[in-house]
């Protein structure tokens, strides 16, 4: 009875820092990503995605024996603590679960735009920058496809997104700009570019978590019979899927500039 409390005991304290461990642990790989400590593909890839599902499953596995422990071996104490611990791994898991199913129920893309026929074109400083930064995305687009049946990125973007399209304004192209600029800093984006001559405004948004630069372009130009045409397209650093994160921003940014 007395090795049984003692394991017992080592149990909950193993518990207890595993699920301390857990937001800790990813918390480092996030942050240290993000300030350069080591690549994404280390901070991203093997810490995140490698051993991450690891570790929750360890603790996954050491707080359930502890919760089992904790009802069966008198004395009967220390229960609530393991529950608790128990909540941590749960919780991971449900998180990564969702995140799953949400890439599931989407096409594994990662460059939206709201014209897919003649997308804006980023510059040589975007595509400059973005291999500095190690992006295994392309910046090409037309005729880029996935999967093994060669599914072309536009066509999945479209049944996907149906309202990612280009938004048309009554207002002169100068109106449209302006807004357009201040749109995009409001979204805390990094401005790389702009010019009211030619309409094109690129930017950088960077993730809190990881800190990916993910780059933006949007073009403005008049449209046939008055009014102007703004197009925006949302490209991901990294990852085959963007779990929908390009075509929220570009949803955000029209909400923005709805809004001025």
């Amino acid at each position: 009875m007395d090795k049984l409390v003692t394991l017992k005991s080592w149990l909950l304290k193993l518990a207890i820092c595993l699920a301390v461990l857990i937001p800790v642990y990813f918390l480092v790989a996030a942050l240290g990503t993000k300030f350069g400590l080591w690549g994404w593909q280390i901070g991203f890839g093997k810490l995140t995605f490698g051993y991450g599902p690891k570790l929750i499953m360890l603790a996954l596995g050491a707080s359930l024996v502890s919760v089992i422990m904790a009802f069966v071996v008198k004395p009967r104490k220390g229960w609530l603590i393991s529950l608790l611990c128990l909540a941590v791994p749960l919780t991971a898991f449900g998180i990564g679960k969702n995140l799953r199913t949400k890439a599931g129920k989407l096409p594994p893309i990662a460059d939206i735009t709201t014209d897919t026929q003649s997308p804006p074109t980023f510059s040589e400083t975007i595509a400059t920058r973005r291999t500095k930064n190690q992006c295994s995305n392309t910046l090409d687009y037309m005729g880029k496809t996935f999967g093994q049946d060669k599914t072309l990125v536009s066509a999945a973007q479209v049944k996907a997104y149906p309202d990612i399209r280009t938004l048309v304004f009554a207002k002169p192209t100068k109106a449209v700009f302006d807004k357009a600029l201040a749109a995009a800093k409001s979204m805390g984006w990094d401005i790389v570019s702009h010019s009211e001559d030619t309409g094109i405004i690129e930017a950088t948004a960077t993730s809190f978590w990881y800190g990916f630069s993910d780059d933006v372009i949007i073009r403005i130009g008049p449209a046939d019979g008055g009014g102007s045409l703004l197009d925006i397209r949302s490209i991901s650093c990294v990852g085959r899927s963007d779990i929908g994160v390009n075509a929220a921003r570009i949803r955000k940014f029209r909400g923005k500039l709805e809004g001025l």
